[in-house]
């Protein structure tokens, strides 16, 4: 159902950079307000690697039918991110030298 992530690029700077906000952003569209707590719960799962068939499941009793399309559109974020980052489309901070 999911392809793989490249999990070798996916780090708390990417998470905390990409995922987590997008990830809050959605939860408020399908709650209405905002679940800091729901939001570092998905977000940790992120950066432990879990499979996307195991955030489905934890998300499913709060998302309920929107569970699917959220985990899907999150996969989609992830790989996008990490296929950018691999192939050196992100920008990196600049040094201060």
């Amino acid at each position: 159902l999911f392809r793989s992530v490249d999990w070798s690029t996916v780090d708390e700077a990417l998470v905390e950079t990409k995922v987590k906000p997008w990830v809050n952003k959605k939860i408020v569209e399908y709650i209405g307000e905002e679940e800091p707590t729901l939001v570092s719960f998905i977000c940790e799962k992120v950066l432990k690697h879990m499979p996307a068939e195991n955030i489905l499941r934890d998300v499913d009793v709060v998302l309920d039918e929107e569970a699917e399309l959220f985990v899907t559109k999150l996969w989609r974020l992830l790989i996008f991110e990490t296929e950018s980052k691999l192939l050196g489309l992100v920008k990196k901070p600049k040094s201060s030298s």
